[in-house]
């Protein structure tokens, strides 16, 4: 970067920056479920929709989920004691991104414990659980269609395996199958390393399907299908230097806006019609075994005006 700033700055000699910039989506997962919603309200929160003005800076989710909990429990004497913890973004982050992968109740918790360790201070279990149950609350308030689908999915996992699916198979807008299997492990052994540590070691027994696995892993699972397919549908046939993982891009300077264009008219695409109940026709459940999720009106298009869909 330095040297840089020297050639494009200082010298003058070179018009355009060869060194990355990188952007991340705000949350992809929230967006992802609360687009194919046509969610208002999580749409907003999750930046998909056009700023209100032209100096509004982007929604943080993390801060709105505390704001949201700070107003349910200032009028109660009895849980006072955690204002002081509101104040940390930090602890916004794990009960949205966490949940919205599948994250279970404990690993929510310990994830609020280890934010809160990052700033200095420890909580007992009594009240990061107390933290959990409100953040986790607070998080379906603001992105509600969302949480709906998380529900739905696990509820469309049972009903496939119902129907005697042994694995889960189903196709992305890009043309890619995505086929989930998880099996049971045979006895696991123990496996003594150089450093006096240990590791336990097993082969997949694929005889015997894992359903419980498979069901829990369905939702984190569909909506990282869906980030990959972002990435591919926005940038297969990129031409200029570019780094992807996951919901993360570099490019050029000079390329930014071209990138984000690219992500703006891709993801509409791929949450273009109803890709739930698509979803739910691949895994062969139809309306009479689940019923479908209904969309809630919010126009796709807007999409398109986003600023800070990824930032």
């Amino acid at each position: 970067m330095c040297f840089e700033w020297n050639e494009v700055v200082i010298k003058g000699v070179e018009k355009f920056w060869k060194v990355p910039i990188g952007c991340d989506s705000t949350a992809s997962g929230l967006q992802l479920l609360s687009a194919m919603r046509r969610d208002p309200v999580g749409m907003r929160y999750a930046n998909l929709l056009p700023p209100e003005t032209d100096s509004s800076p982007p929604l943080d989710a993390y801060t709105r989920v505390l704001e949201v909990v700070k107003d349910e429990i200032k009028g109660d004497p009895s849980r006072q004691y955690l204002m002081k913890y509101l104040s940390f973004r930090s602890i916004g982050k794990p009960a949205l991104m966490v949940s919205i992968y599948g994250g279970s109740a404990d690993n929510i918790k310990n994830s609020i414990k280890d934010a809160l360790l990052e700033e200095g201070i420890s909580v007992d279990n009594q009240t990061a659980s107390e933290l959990q149950k409100l953040l986790l609350k607070a998080s379906k308030s603001v992105f509600p269609a969302a949480y709906e689908a998380l529900a739905w999915l696990k509820r469309l996992a049972a009903a496939a395996h119902k129907s005697g699916s042994t694995s889960l198979t189903w196709k992305l807008p890009t043309g890619d199958l995505i086929n989930l299997y998880k099996y049971k492990l045979n006895e696991t052994k123990k496996v003594y390393l150089s450093d006096g540590s240990s590791i336990r070691v097993a082969d997949w027994e694929d005889s015997e399907p894992d359903l419980t696995q498979q069901k829990s892993s369905f939702s984190p699972s569909f909506v990282h299908s869906y980030d990959a397919a972002l990435c591919k549908e926005a940038f297969s046939d990129w031409s200029k230097p570019l780094v992807l993982i996951h919901d993360c891009i570099r490019v050029l300077p000079n390329d930014m806006d071209r990138a984000l264009d690219r992500i703006r008219d891709a993801f509409t695409t791929l949450v273009n019609g109803d890709p739930l109940s698509s979803l739910a026709t691949d895994l062969g459940v139809d309306s009479t075994q689940l019923k479908p999720l209904k969309q809630l009106g919010c126009d796709l298009d807007q999409v398109l005006q986003s600023r800070y869909m990824f930032n």
